[in-house]
Parts: structure tokens; C-alpha cells; sequence
């Protein structure tokens, strides 16, 4: 459970880089670089990010035991 713990902390870290760096990317390419910082673009886009973790934690949830909870079924 350990294991699955950490697994799910590292994704969760993984996703949470990706939004900061593509949100970055997205500033640059649309030009909004030149009136807003890309790292304040990037922070927004991670507050964002954890925001719909944090509703939708009840789903999340419940994906992430689902393939637990189907081993113990078929034991």
C-alpha cells in the first residue's frame, strides 16, 4: 500500500510539472510572455491543477483502488 502511495505522489508531482511547463509553453507561443510572466502563468496553471484534484479527490480515489480492490475479489 506503501508502494501505491509513493506510485500515486509521483504521478501526482508528474502531472503537476507538466501543467506548470506546458502552461509556460502555451504563454510563450500565444505572446502573452510580453505582458505576464511565464512563471506566474505556470503557478496559476498548478493552482488550477490542484483545484480540480482537490474536487474531484473522491474520484480519484476510487480509480486508484479499483485495481485493488478487483485483485482482492478475484483471491
Amino acid at each position: 500500500m506503501i508502494i501505491l502511495g509513493l506510485i500515486g505522489f509521483l504521478f501526482f508531482g508528474a502531472i503537476g510539472y507538466f501543467a506548470y511547463t506546458f502552461a509556460q509553453c502555451l504563454c510563450v507561443f500565444s505572446r502573452l510572455d510580453k505582458i505576464i510572466n511565464k512563471k506566474i502563468v505556470g503557478v496559476l496553471s498548478v493552482a488550477v491543477y490542484f483545484y480540480y484534484v482537490y474536487i474531484n479527490q473522491d474520484a480519484i480515489v476510487e480509480a486508484f483502488m479499483k485495481p485493488i480492490n478487483n485483485l482482492a475479489a478475484i483471491s
